[in-house]
């Protein structure tokens, strides 16, 4: 129900954002009206191969791309089979104009890329008990970071905590999750 129309209407808080969040959830036209009328920074998180499709004539206006290692594949056009690889598929995405990327590796970590800029981080310690949420739980540590105005291996260390956070519960969005939490395992 998320339509460019619905969009339109609420524009001048779109406006008024110090970033927008958006996964592919929605149509490809309300993510593309996003892509053309938001002044505040775009973050896309593509949610699934099939729906990573819907990104595509928009990669040039992202802002920063959340993909895993299946997403960033199909939309770079990278097979990927090694960290090789990985960086490969963010060299390209990042040509394709996207200004920032994070790559979820799973267990392997996350690749962060952005500039001159490549990074990867293995993941932090943690008790796994159930991996839902640890996606959206990254991808919303890693807006929360750019707000803090971190730089990329602090974000990609943020991304990784609320992971860790996040699937260390029953519930798919821990109760224990907080900004102190997110630092505090930023630490370790």
């Amino acid at each position: 129900k998320i339509t460019p129309a619905y969009l339109a209407a609420n524009l001048s808080l779109l406006q008024n954002a110090q970033l927008v969040i958006a996964d592919c959830n929605i149509p490809q036209e309300s993510l593309i009206y996003l892509a053309e009328n938001c002044t505040a920074p775009l973050f896309c998180d593509p949610v699934s191969t099939v729906k990573a499709e819907k990104l595509r004539p928009i990669l040039n206006k992202i802002h920063t791309l959340k993909p895993n290692r299946l997403e960033a594949e199909l939309l770079s056009g990278v097979k990927i089979n090694s960290m090789e690889d990985v960086a490969k598929a963010a060299d390209k995405l990042l040509e394709q104009g996207v200004h920032r990327l994070f790559i979820s590796l799973g267990g392997d970590g996350i690749y962060a890329a952005m500039d001159g800029q490549r990074l990867h981080m293995p993941n932090l310690p943690g008790t796994m008990v159930n991996t839902t949420g640890c996606g959206d739980a990254a991808m919303a540590a890693i807006g929360w970071a750019y707000l803090e105005g971190m730089d990329l291996r602090q974000t990609a260390r943020a991304g990784l905590a609320a992971g860790v956070i996040a699937m260390e519960s029953t519930e798919t969005i821990n109760p224990a999750m907080s900004a102190t939490a997110i630092k505090d395992r930023m630490r370790k």
